[in-house]
């Protein structure tokens, strides 16, 4: 902190857009590329930054020649805003260039004083301060003003707007446990609706729903609740709904009394009956530092499908060793038979309650990419319908699906390449009636003819070969998404094990904490000496937190893991982080 009296240091904001205010006026903050500049200092808040990562996180896969003049000139203009009262050539107060870095020093920030608030409520909830917890946890959440990083783009400011989404959720979790602690069980119910619309797999809010619902007397729709959720949960992520929802399932059904209040007509609301519901923060999220821990989440069950192999060790890097144990004719090599005695964890153990005579790869088998026979023929036909004109149309959709800027340089070509032929054959200066073409008529009708053959059979090869999709990529964001909320599931659920076999299409991702070596390997770019070290690593180190953590452990350069970064995750093991 500097020494300047706070009323004149800025306040930062970034649950919402990037914004900054002195003496209660916004402040301009420039052009975009300053204002993420000023982003990435304000996620490292306190601590120096070094310009290569300002780099890759403003610019990412498309840095400027010269990065590191061109933030030193971002900073010098953050500088003249945000410490006017600096004389030239001095050093800074608020942003101070030092030997690791730019390190910015901050009067205030939205997101301390949202977590703080959330802190403090939760501290009078574990009290008893019910009406004062309430009021510091909706003061918290009035903080936000939009989508976390508004307006910024790339991997930094996604994986942080992420987790601040997350600790969104878990304020709201808080919210609405003390506002049913406090027995306000009709008003909740249209707010918890909407927040499980937006929030749909935050099991903690469907469940608080569930329980307002059930205490305002609306036992049907209550369980109308669960059955949308297990619904949900099976189209979307191909497993059942937690044991904390299912128990809250169960009671209703029997017309048990739940916690957060007395039933309709029953007791009064100041009954001091424990709540059920407890808030579940993300692993990540310091939403209660220094308050004592919540309860744990549930366990998952007892079986639960599929299994999930266990985190790579130098003596399970690959299937298990020695003879196959007795198998019916046709069980595929690996895989114990139905009901032999094989650990949970084994890779070779078959989920609990398999159909007698199935096959695993009949249920389970993760979904290969079918060759989408119809694209195939519109793109190889689209040429000829259109007499070449539309030569590069399936190429401009597909750089829009693949997001590809390669695509767009294709779809150009194609373009360019079919007016430059119809230039030519236009213009052909042969003379009129004459059916004799000139060299420049004959030189446009043979281009015309090449564009025909070649973006035809180009598009079809494309569309034989899906690669990365709008499909594949919603996937994998809401992979990442159930794994952040639910690790534990996310491990069943066999997320980022293309090895398993399992229900639920994670996009693609390969999850560097429990992915075999094998599958390691498959990935474009790495060696497998890279492979066999990252399956080491996270043996012999402890579990990668992120995928960066494979350039900051000098696994892979930092090149490789930008093109990587969409299909990589990071699962928490059971155990969680060591030590």
């Amino acid at each position: 902190m500097t020494d300047r009296p706070a009323a004149d240091s800025p306040r930062f904001e970034m649950l919402g857009a990037v914004r900054a205010f002195r003496s209660g006026r916004q402040l301009d903050l420039g052009p975009a590329k300053q204002r993420a500049v000023l982003a990435v200092l304000l996620l490292h808040l306190g601590k120096p930054v070094p310009t290569h990562r300002i780099v890759d996180a403003v610019w990412g896969d498309e840095p400027p020649e010269n990065g590191a003049n061109v933030v030193q000139k971002y900073v010098a203009g953050l500088r003249r805003i945000l410490d006017p009262d600096r004389s030239p050539r001095t050093p800074g107060e608020l942003l101070a260039l030092t030997d690791g870095g730019y390190l910015l020093r901050a009067g205030s920030l939205d997101i301390e004083d949202f977590r703080n608030g959330l802190a403090r409520a939760d501290t009078s909830r574990r009290a008893g301060r019910l009406e004062e917890a309430a009021g510091m946890a909706r003061s918290a959440l009035d903080l936000w003003y939009g989508d976390a990083l508004g307006g910024l783009t790339g991997p930094v400011f996604d994986a942080a707007r992420n987790r601040l989404t997350e600790e969104h959720a878990s304020a709201w979790e808080l919210w609405a446990e003390i506002e049913l602690s406090r027995g306000g069980f009709a008003g909740l119910v249209s707010e918890l609706s909407h927040l499980v619309e937006e929030y749909p797999l935050r099991e903690g809010l469907r469940a608080q729903l569930m329980i307002a619902l059930y205490r305002s007397g609306r036992q049907a729709e209550a369980l109308a609740v669960f059955r949308d959720a297990r619904e949900f949960f099976l189209d979307e992520l191909g497993a059942e709904p937690g044991e904390r929802l299912q128990e809250i399932h169960r009671r209703i059904l029997r017309n048990e009394p739940l916690g957060g209040g007395p039933p309709s007509g029953a007791a009064s609301p100041s009954s001091t009956a424990p709540p059920s519901t407890t808030v579940f923060p993300s692993p990540a999220s310091p939403l209660l530092a220094g308050s004592p821990p919540p309860l744990a989440a549930p366990p998952p069950p007892d079986d639960p499908m599929p299994v999930v192999v266990p985190a790579y060790s130098p003596a399970s890097a690959g299937w298990p060793g020695g003879a196959p144990r007795p198998a019916p004719p046709g069980w595929p090599t690996g895989y114990a038979a139905p009901g032999a005695p094989v650990s949970p964890g084994s890779p070779g153990a078959v989920p609990h309650g398999w159909p007698t005579g199935a096959l695993p790869g009949e249920l389970l088998a993760p979904r290969r990419e079918r060759i989408r026979w119809l694209a195939v023929l519109v793109a190889a036909v689209l040429p000829v319908a259109t007499c070449t004109s539309g030569s590069w149309l399936y190429f401009a959709w597909t750089a829009v699906q693949r997001r590809s800027a390669r695509y767009w340089a294709t779809a150009a070509g194609y373009l360019g390449t079919f007016v430059l032929a119809f230039a030519l054959i236009v213009t052909d200066p042969a003379p009129e009636g004459s059916v004799e073409s000139t060299a420049q008529g004959a030189v446009g009708v043979v281009l015309g003819l090449l564009l025909l053959i070649t973006s035809s059979v180009h598009g079809a090869l494309l569309a034989a070969h899906p690669g990365d999709t709008v499909e594949a990529r919603a996937r994998r964001d809401l992979a990442r998404h159930f794994a952040a909320v639910d690790p534990a599931g996310a491990r069943q659920s066999g997320i980022g094990r293309p090895d398993l076999l399992r229900l639920f299409d994670d996009g693609g991702l390969i999850d560097l904490n429990h992915a075999p070596l094998r599958e390691i390997a498959r990935l474009p770019g790495v060696t497998p000496y890279e492979a066999h070290r990252i399956a080491s690593v996270r043996y012999e180190s402890g579990p990668y937190l992120s995928p960066d953590d494979l350039v900051r452990r000098g696994l892979l350069p930092a090149k490789t893991l930008r093109r990587l970064a969409p299909w990589l995750i990071c699962v928490m093991p059971e155990q969680g982080p060591r030590a």
